[in-house]
């Protein structure tokens, strides 16, 4: 459960250990007694926390379950501690407009930790407090980084990834051979990000036969290791120490060094002017925000906050949308039905001699009903990135300190029974009957990007990408499982690391649909 304990150089030191436990048999002899100190708070209804470790104990290695179960017997806004830390988890769409749209400005900023700190400073825009740097961060984004017409610059290299994607798995099936498709997914995912911000693909074997580069894989990987799980630092304050005695903290800073360095080089070479003139190359995301960073009375864009968003798009969109489109191939193998009317559709519009482009995903509504209903029962953040409050407030009655940090189900409001018949059914129906209903953030009943002034300012990207990787896999093959099972049966355990993945990575056979040329 705590990230440190994942680095394995920390084990070597069993004094560390005994040490460690005789601090938490102390501090549980000398604990703090959980008080507001005055005026008692009519505090929302939740689960009596113990000691030291709050409800840490009452979540499994499904968080979001375990507060899905939680919120059917306390209500859906609930009051918990996670260690020291009040935490209110919301679990109605209802509750969490409240949050993120009535009171969203109280509740904009984010909580403390130890990871962002080291990584970002704060510089970055996921985890920057509220304020004018994030507030400068937000606009560059919206107005530069992720405008239509700036996606839709990049249109050329994520058609190119997207057909190192199907190419890649029909070289892994050929001979009637089982390929796992998620490394594949992710392989293409990170290339669609880092052509978008560095103009250069670093995973995988693109459609000529190019491997990528090992070096930024090996640094990425790291940083991905270290950012996974929690700290207990950060939400236990007596054991900052044991962070920090464990070795973890001088490790996240080694890990830091050598993703600043490798950022670094790609900065100065931008600064340096190399590739000027070339008239053919498309400005990257790295263009945009040097350019931001030399224009007068556009706020403080100092190269520490290039690379913490370059950072951030590369944590944030990496396994959410490779594992998001790996469910939607899964739900269409366990629905046979389905996956024959999506195929159906996509051959009406696009026919089997050319492949799916994004400008086909508008004239695909069952398709367009198909992702949503995967973003529904699957998303890939379940919790939301955590938000807290920056002054004491009532919401429905209940009042709430400042700096209570606020967790907003997504996966229980994606289940909630009110708004959604059968909600554990995947039902491409609902959204063919509503159509109107979209994942913006808007509406509060699809909140898979989540909602409010902090939601992730990639969402169309998001989307676009995975509607065009189910379009493409669903028109490129006939996926089949192996050994004759059946796809029905097909689990749909999930795994947690901050992100919703399959416990079992989907290993099909994909039989070609298309001429050969296409692949």
């Amino acid at each position: 459960m705590l990230a440190e304990l994942s680095n394995p150089g920390w084990w070597s030191r069993g004094r560390i250990t005994t040490v460690a436990l005789i601090a938490v048999t102390t501090l549980l002899i000398l604990r703090k007694l959980f008080s507001s100190g005055g005026k008692k708070l009519h505090l929302p209804p939740g689960p009596k926390p113990l000691p030291i470790i709050g409800n840490l104990h009452q979540l499994s290695k499904l968080p979001q379950r375990s507060c899905y179960q939680l919120a059917q017997v306390y209500g859906p806004i609930m009051f918990i501690r996670i260690g020291q830390k009040p935490c209110v988890v919301v679990s109605s769409g209802e509750a969490a407009q409240e949050f993120t749209k009535e009171q969203d400005k109280s509740w904009c900023t984010r909580p403390s930790s130890m990871a962002a700190k080291i990584f970002t400073n704060y510089r970055d825009i996921a985890w920057a407090p509220y304020g004018s740097h994030w507030r400068h961060m937000r606009k560059i984004c919206a107005m530069e980084l992720f405008s239509q017409k700036r996606i839709d610059s990049f249109r050329p290299p994520r058609t190119e990834e997207f057909d190192a994607i199907v190419r890649s798995i029909y070289l892994g099936s050929k001979d009637g051979q089982s390929v796992k498709i998620h490394p594949i997914l992710i392989h293409g995912a990170l290339n669609n990000i880092t052509r978008m911000m560095l103009t250069k693909r670093f995973f995988g074997v693109d459609a000529k036969g190019q491997e990528g580069s090992n070096r930024f894989k090996e640094v990425f990987l790291t940083l991905c290791e270290v950012q996974t799980g929690m700290i207990v630092g950060d939400f236990i304050p007596w054991l900052k120490w044991v962070t920090h005695a464990s070795g973890f903290v001088t490790y996240m800073k080694k890990v830091k060094c050598e993703v600043d360095t490798f950022l670094q080089e790609f900065l100065d070479i931008k600064k340096s002017g190399e590739n000027k003139g070339d008239e053919s190359k498309v400005e990257d995301f790295v263009d945009v925000l040097l350019a931001q960073s030399n224009e007068s009375g556009t706020g403080n864009l100092d190269d520490d906050s290039i690379k913490g968003v370059i950072q951030d798009l590369l944590l944030g969109g990496y396994d959410t949308n490779s594992n998001t489109m790996e469910w939607g191939i899964a739900e269409l193998i366990r629905h046979p039905d389905v996956m024959k009317r999506v195929q159906a559709e996509i051959d009406s519009v696009v026919g089997k001699e050319r492949t799916v482009s994004e400008t086909d995903i508008e004239n695909l509504p069952y398709t367009q009903a198909v992702v949503k209903e995967v973003f529904r029962l699957h998303p890939a953040a379940p919790l939301a990135m955590p938000h807290k409050s920056i002054e004491p407030t009532k919401v429905w009655g209940y009042d709430l300190p400042s700096d209570t940090i606020l967790l907003i189900n997504i996966y229980a409001i994606h289940r909630d029974p009110k708004v959604w018949p059968n909600p554990h059914v995947f039902d491409p129906e609902r959204f063919v009957e509503h159509p109107e209903i979209d994942v913006k953030g808007t509406q509060y009943k699809l909140i898979p990007f989540g909602a409010g002034r902090r939601k992730c300012p990639g969402y169309l990207l998001g989307n676009l990408l995975v509607q065009v990787g189910i379009a493409r896999l669903a028109h490129s093959f006939d996926f089949v499982l192996p050994h004759g099972q059946d796809p029905t049966t097909l689990d749909v355990e999930e795994t947690f690391s901050g992100t919703i993945a399959r416990a079992n990575p989907l290993n099909v056979i994909a039989k070609p649909r298309l001429p050969a040329h296409l692949y």
